[in-house]
This record gives C-alpha cells, structure tokens and sequence, in this order.
C-alpha cells in the first residue's frame, strides 16, 4: 500500500472521446506508479440552430504537468494508434493518439495502455493530464439542415470551417479533458464558460451573409466569415473548391479535402498539405516548391507544368498522376507511390 493519498479530479467536456487514466503502484516502491490510460472514441451528435452536426476527432494530444513529481521512464508502446513524441521545448514528452491511415478518424478503444512511471517525491503534488485537440483535428462526418446543398463548393467550404470552429471553440478549447491527482483538495477546475450564444449568433449572421453574398472568391468569402485562408482551413472539406492563382504560401492545408479542385496557377509554395486528399484536383503551373505533401493523396491529379523542386512527397500517392513537364529536382520521393503516369 503506497503511502501516499492520492485524490482524483476529472473533467470531460465533450462526447466524442471517453478516458479513464489510473495510478498503479509499482511493486516494492511506496512512492512510484505507473500511468495506465484508456481510451474510447466515437462520433458525437450535437443540435445547431436549425440543424443537426456529427463531428469526430482525427487527433489527440495528451500532455503531462507535474509538480513534485518526476517523470522516470516512459513504457515502449506497439499500439499502431499511439506514439511517444519527445519535445524539445519541455523535459516531458507528449504522446499523439492518430487516426489510422486507413480511416477518416479515431474510433474504437485503447486499452489499458502503460505510458510510463512516475515518482512522487514531496508533498504537496500534482500530476495533471490533459487531452488537447486543433481546429485541424476535427472531422465533420455529418451536417443536415444548416445550409442548402445548391450552394457553390467555394461557399461550402467556408461554411463548413465556420462550423467547424464553432464546434471547437464550445465543446475541445481549451481542452478535451483534463484528470488530476493531488495529495491536496482539487479546486474546482472547470474551464471558463464560452459565450456560447455570442458565437451561435455570429454563426447564424455567417451563414445569411454567406448565402447572399453575390461573391464567390475563396479569399473573399473566408475574410466575410472571418477566417484566415493560411492557418483555419487544415482539416477542411474543399472538394471542388476553386482556388486557381490565389497566393498562399506556408498555408497549412494539412489534412485538408481539396478532392477535384482547380488549382491551376497557385502558389503553396512552403505550404504544408500533409495527409491531404487531392485525388482528381488540377495542380497544373501551380507552384509547389518546398511544399509538405507527406502521405497525401494525389492519384489522377495534375500536376503538368508544376514546379514541385525540394517538396516532401514521402509517401504520396501519385497513381495517374499527370506529370508532364513536372519539376521535381531535390523533391523527396521516399515511398512516393508512381504508376501509369502521364509524363509526355
């Protein structure tokens, strides 16, 4: 029996991750425990205005505050779905929960997954885990009854991040969840109530003004919404959107759905368009060089005439792809995935 008294404090704050986080005594060591986390994921269903949205999540990050506490040893772990991410902005390591390649976002369970040991070494402690998830990480599997479905793919996609970021803002900011074990009385830790009814009314004059707008530029209509076209839509559903010649260099696209899209002429040089689904889209002149495109999906897109020099293509899927008079001098092709290409 430890001869410590641990208390326990947990706040979940939405529906679509369960956990449940214990202490274990190690053997023969009053003051060591291991940190054993379980996990469950589905999509959650919420009501909006005149609507109904089903949302999941693709990832979590899980982060470790100690006070008077000493993080010893972390446990090697085999799930697929969990990684140890050593930090070098903290003595801490994180650990990143990620959908499977295979699938559109995390579901199932992790068990009873041994993260590492830890040792108390002087009252007052806390050791506090928290469970935190972006913007990007936000998977929309279902919208019914919010907007018409005749409306342009550029319009689309601006409401869709609108509704997006509302639903991270009221249900995964600043965290997922959060447990805590104190030797002391836990304050009560519950996060600052967001005006929820400031942000559903400003969700609500988003969509009017959306539908009215004679407008259908994509950066037009992302300053009408207040979004930033470089930093909000990672994580987006921009099928067919019309992005030709827009100027966005660093963007972060990761994640993003740019299926069938035109984007001739663009400029993502430096961006990073990770993950990204980009099967069908036309790339053609667009200028790519330095651009992340780890493990995106590129199958029967264009890419004639694009200059892709030193762009990561790690394990990219570019099957079909038109690559004619495509420059990909010091690009990164670790992986990359060619076949039945168009190149003359």
């Amino acid at each position: 029996m430890a001869e410590y008294q641990i208390l326990n404090s947990h706040n979940q704050y939405c529906d679509c991750l369960s956990i449940n986080v214990e202490l274990i005594p190690v053997n023969d060591t009053p003051n060591q425990f291991q940190i054993c986390l379980s996990l469950g994921f589905n999509p959650q269903e919420q009501t909006i205005l005149n609507g109904k949205v089903e949302f999941a999540l693709r990832v979590v990050r899980l982060y470790l505050n100690l006070d008077n506490v000493r993080f010893i040893e972390a446990q090697e772990i085999k799930s697929p779905l969990i990684k140890k991410v050593d930090d070098p902005l903290s003595r801490l390591p994180y650990w990143e929960i990620r959908h499977l390649i295979d699938s559109k976002f995390l579901e199932g369970h992790l068990d009873n997954i041994i993260l590492g040991t830890v040792e108390i070494q002087a009252a007052p402690y806390t050791l506090t885990v928290t469970l935190k998830s972006k913007l990007a990480h936000i998977y929309l599997t279902q919208i019914e009854g919010l907007w018409r479905h005749d409306i342009t793919p550029n319009k689309h996609a601006i409401l869709e991040r609108k509704l997006a970021k509302f639903i991270w803002e009221t249900n995964l900011k600043p965290c997922v969840s959060e447990t805590i074990f104190s030797s002391e009385e836990i304050k009560n830790t519950s996060k600052a109530q967001v005006p929820e009814d400031n942000l559903l009314q400003e969700l609500k004059d988003i969509l009017q003004l959306i539908y009215q707008t004679p407008k259908d530029d994509f950066c037009d209509l992302a300053t009408i919404a207040g979004l930033n076209p470089l930093v909000d839509f990672a994580g987006g559903d921009l099928t067919g959107a019309n992005l030709s010649g827009l100027k966005l260099s660093s963007a972060d696209f990761k994640y993003v759905n740019l299926r069938g899209a035109d984007l001739t002429d663009v400029d993502l040089s430096e961006a990073n368009i990770s993950y990204a689904k980009l099967n069908g889209a036309d790339l053609s002149g667009a200028y790519l060089e330095g651009a992340n495109l780890r493990f995106s999906n590129l199958q029967s897109a264009s890419l004639a005439l694009a200059n892709l020099i030193g762009a990561d293509l790690t394990g990219a899927n570019l099957i079909k792809a038109n690559l004619t008079k495509t420059s990909l001098a010091q690009a990164l092709v670790e992986g990359t995935i060619f076949g039945d290409n168009i190149d003359s």
